[in-house]
């Protein structure tokens, strides 16, 4: 009798660990589908992109293995270190702009009001639109000859043939408002559903004690709203990095190299003039910029919010 009974516990107990080893392999299996694409589509170039950097190529003959070269070569170019100007002044003037507009609308729009769906609506569809269709909607709004901008500004008697897009002066700042007026809207969103956390009898108790709109905001609002404005900021620093489609399609990194980024350049030496191992070598370095801005932008930020 002991014998059968240890037979059968033996028997019951096997596909209980497979049903058990299944049940946890059952979310991997599940995940397989993405992680392929993942690797096929992301983890492979970034590792083989990485491996050419390494290397001088055109695009057509044997790639020549040549070190470090690459990179010694981009440390000492003039061109990308104007390049990396522009995108941290595109990075500061455009991070500041999004959060703190961000932030603004996310407040004005926090209210119980009338239809205000429908303004939440209004500031984020630019957040859908591509890059491609954004950049032709405002390349014509500044157009000298017919563009809205101008012709606006000449209903208050300003000058109606400025080239917004013509000129190295205003060219990267006219850049600049495009990506904020696009993004703001999803700034505000991420800033609402912050808002709509905070407790309200905060509020109420702070009315009572006599605090003013402008005390609650600085002692309630601004301190419980340090994460967010955390993660928009580093949303908003990532992007302003890898800024491409938009200065492409508006610019196209003129006039004279004055909205040249480091994307744009990256890509004029591997696509136009057939140096790919140069312009991957470009690539990485503004990957690890943006890799060590990030850290040290998240350290500051929580020291601060602690």
């Amino acid at each position: 009798m002991s014998n059968i009974s240890l037979a059968k516990s033996g028997a019951t107990s096997i596909p209980k660990r497979r049903i058990a080893w299944g049940r946890k392999l059952f979310p991997f299996i599940l995940l397989l589908p993405a992680l392929l694409l993942f690797a096929v589509f992301t983890l492979y170039p970034v590792i083989n992109g990485f491996i050419f950097s390494f290397m001088e190529w055109d695009g057509f003959s044997d790639g020549k293995w040549v070190g470090l070269s690459n990179y010694i070569t981009a440390f000492h170019d003039p061109f990308v270190w104007q390049a990396l100007g522009h995108n941290i002044q595109y990075a500061v003037s455009t991070v500041a702009g999004k959060v703190c507009l961000g932030l603004l609308l996310a407040i004005l729009l926090n209210q119980r009001l009338k239809g205000i769906s429908v303004y939440r609506t209004i500031i984020f569809i630019p957040v859908v639109l591509s890059f491609v269709a954004v950049g032709l909607l405002w390349s014509w709004i500044y157009n000298p000859v017919f563009g809205l901008l101008n012709h606006f500004l000449g209903l208050f008697g300003f000058s109606t043939d400025t080239a917004w897009l013509g000129d190295p002066k205003l060219a990267l700042g006219a850049l600049i408002v495009v990506d904020i007026w696009k993004w703001a809207g999803y700034h505000m969103v991420l800033f609402l559903a912050g808002l709509q956390n905070i407790p309200g009898d905060l509020y109420e108790a702070a009315k009572v004690d006599g605090a003013s709109r402008r005390q609650s905001f600085f002692r309630i609002t601004l301190p419980l709203m340090i994460p967010i404005i955390i993660i928009n900021t580093t949303i908003a620093v990532m992007g302003a990095f890898n800024v491409f489609d938009l200065v492409y399609v508006m610019t196209s990194a003129g006039p004279y190299h004055a909205t040249e980024v480091v994307m744009t350049y990256s890509y004029t030496q591997a696509f136009k003039l057939h140096s790919f191992g140069y312009g991957a070598a470009i690539s990485y370095l503004l990957l690890f910029i943006i890799a060590v801005v990030t850290a040290i932008q998240l350290f500051i930020m929580k020291r601060f919010s602690h």
